[in-house]
């Protein structure tokens, strides 16, 4: 299914886009935006695959300034389902590397804090997303761009072909999907190919019966030969106005000079055409674009340096710990990302935010300044009715501006990956909503009463959380699992350590999986001996004494930090 969206964005300011038509060239702005990619920050695609990732700063002006289509995927780089599709884009992408003169290819990872921004404004609901946007809307206000909704690259293809044959000839030089007027001559069809700046010497004219598609597929099909332009004929007639008999013609290539040149295609196929029209071209020694050549893939060694490889050892280190370091990570991440990426938070989402940030706030793992900045919060938010997601984050920095010193450490400890985009944020969210029930069942309070975790936890992954596919099973295992039931807070532990174990099991040997930390069911044998019986069931009071120590807020290590003792 293809949505068109409408939703006007706000207007790009005015001095970028100067800035941009003055010291850009239409396409060549590759190298400025893959500088500001570091080796911590490795995006799930390079050049190598045809695909550009972009930012909050290149993609406004290469949406405006670029002749060609753009196909533009927004992405959340820890999001397992956004890593699943990668390997699908990229196979799409380098197969559409001959289409390079009509479309480029983008990617933005939602999952960095600069682009939380711009995937608010592109109102990007869930990962991966796919929008088209016209080179028609060059010099224009891009608008949302057109949704492509699926990940099957036959559809995507497919619905690209549409987009792209689609568009409106409005500049010389541009490729040209309009059949020929009655008029054309040789003066008119070459009229876009100036012979001092062009590289067209021919035009194969190519018949295209009614309820045909086949001059618009050998047209696509010949963009790597730089040399000829493919033009549609669907009035046999106009063959006539270059000196041919209008009946049995399929295709004609014609020179500057208005010498004709007959192809004879073996069957009236898309494939017999560009085939014939291939060979013609190889005899005068034209060859096309290559290809992309194949690109290595990195020795995933090289993404633990020393100091990673450190945290990795002492990670494996029996027996396991909780690390104040990941609990930073995932709050940092929550309220300087993912929240605040809702367009418009209002209703339900306003009433789940609510909730979310007031257990964060009772069930703080933070330092002092931090506790200060999430209770702020908590207040400012029971005076607003309906705010955007740019309100939150001016929230949230406006209260954490005098407040130095609450996110330092800066990296993941008990969630180290050894290769890029596993575990991380998503280990985190999990670190801290198991410690969550613990606290919530160690306070005791009547402000969290069993269940309230478990609901603002719920309400989080339905409206907020970057990972569409995550948020689904989660809310669907919700049903399943029947989280309304839960009535006291050792039932609460339990549901979510079932839940995640659920997860687990579904996640074994997929691509997500980091081979140093295989998906077990948890707790392991070797660090609770106890949790299971003879017969290898679970005995729940078991589980529910070994997570209450393992999740103690007072049993978290400050290993990673910038001190021993952390930073209070």
């Amino acid at each position: 299914m293809i949505r068109p969206l409408k939703s006007p964005l706000p207007l790009w300011p005015a001095l970028l886009c100067l800035l941009y038509l003055l010291l850009l060239s239409s396409v060549e702005i590759n190298a400025r935006i893959n500088s500001r990619i570091t080796l911590n920050e490795a995006g799930l695609y390079t050049e190598d695959d045809n695909v550009i990732m972009l930012d909050n700063k290149s993609l406004p002006p290469t949406l405006i300034l670029n002749y060609e289509n753009k196909l533009v995927q927004f992405l959340n780089s820890f999001c397992g389902d956004c890593q699943r599709f990668a390997p699908v884009f990229k196979g799409l992408a380098r197969d559409l590397y001959k289409w390079r003169r009509i479309l480029r290819i983008y990617a933005v990872d939602c999952a960095q804090e600069r682009n939380v921004e711009i995937c608010r404004e592109f109102d990007i609901r869930q990962t991966p997303t796919l929008r088209f946007f016209s080179s028609d809307l060059r010099g224009k206000k891009p608008g949302l761009g057109v949704d492509i909704n699926s990940q099957d690259p036959k559809v995507i293809r497919s619905a690209l072909v549409e987009f792209v044959s689609n568009n409106t000839h409005n500049s010389p030089g541009q490729t040209n999907f309009e059949s020929l007027m009655p008029n054309a001559t040789l003066k008119s069809i070459f009229q876009d190919h100036p012979a001092f700046s062009s590289p067209v010497q021919y035009i194969a004219l190519v018949h295209q019966p009614r309820d045909s598609v086949i001059g618009r597929d050998t047209l696509l099909e010949l963009l790597p030969f730089k040399e000829v332009a493919v033009r549609i004929v669907e009035d046999p007639q106009i063959f006539a106005n270059f000196g041919l008999e209008p009946a049995n013609q399929t295709i004609v290539i014609v020179d500057r000079k208005g010498n004709n040149m007959f192809v004879s295609p073996t069957e009236d196929t898309g494939e017999a055409y560009i085939a014939s029209i291939e060979k013609f071209l190889e005899q005068l020694n034209f060859k096309p674009t290559p290809p992309l050549p194949i690109s290595i893939a990195p020795n995933p060694n090289d993404f633990l340096d020393q100091q990673k490889q450190a945290i990795v050892a002492q990670v494996l280190k029996q027996p396991l710990r909780i690390y104040r370091a990941d609990l930073e990570q995932a709050i940092d991440k929550l309220l300087h990302i993912e929240l605040p990426k809702k367009l418009v938070i209002e209703g339900d989402n306003l009433t789940a935010l609510r909730n979310f940030i007031q257990v964060m706030s009772h069930l703080n793992p933070l330092n002092k300044n931090g506790q200060i900045l999430v209770t702020s919060l908590n207040k400012s938010l029971s005076g607003f009715q309906k705010l955007s997601g740019a309100q939150f984050a001016d929230a949230v920095n406006e209260l954490e501006s005098p407040l130095p010193k609450i996110f330092k450490g800066r990296r993941y400890v008990g969630c180290i990956a050894t290769r890029p985009f596993l575990r991380g944020f998503t280990c985190s969210l999990w670190t801290l909503f198991h410690m969550w029930t613990v606290e919530a069942a160690k306070a005791s309070s009547p402000e969290l009463p069993p269940g309230t975790v478990l609901s603002a936890i719920h309400g989080f992954v339905k409206y907020f959380f970057g990972c569409s596919d995550c948020s689904n099973h989660f809310q669907e295992m919700a049903k399943r699992r029947r989280m309304d039931l839960v009535k006291t807070h050792n039932e609460e532990i339990l549901w979510l350590w079932g839940a995640h174990n659920e997860v687990n099991e579904r996640l074994i040997d997929d691509a997500t999986e980091d081979p140093q930390f295989p998906k077990i069911q948890f707790p392991s044998q070797e660090n609770c001996p106890t949790c299971k019986n003879n017969h290898s069931e679970w005995q729940a009071d078991e589980v529910v004494k070994y997570l209450r120590n393992l999740y103690d807020k007072e049993n978290i290590s400050f290993y990673g930090l910038p001190t021993s003792q952390g930073y209070d």
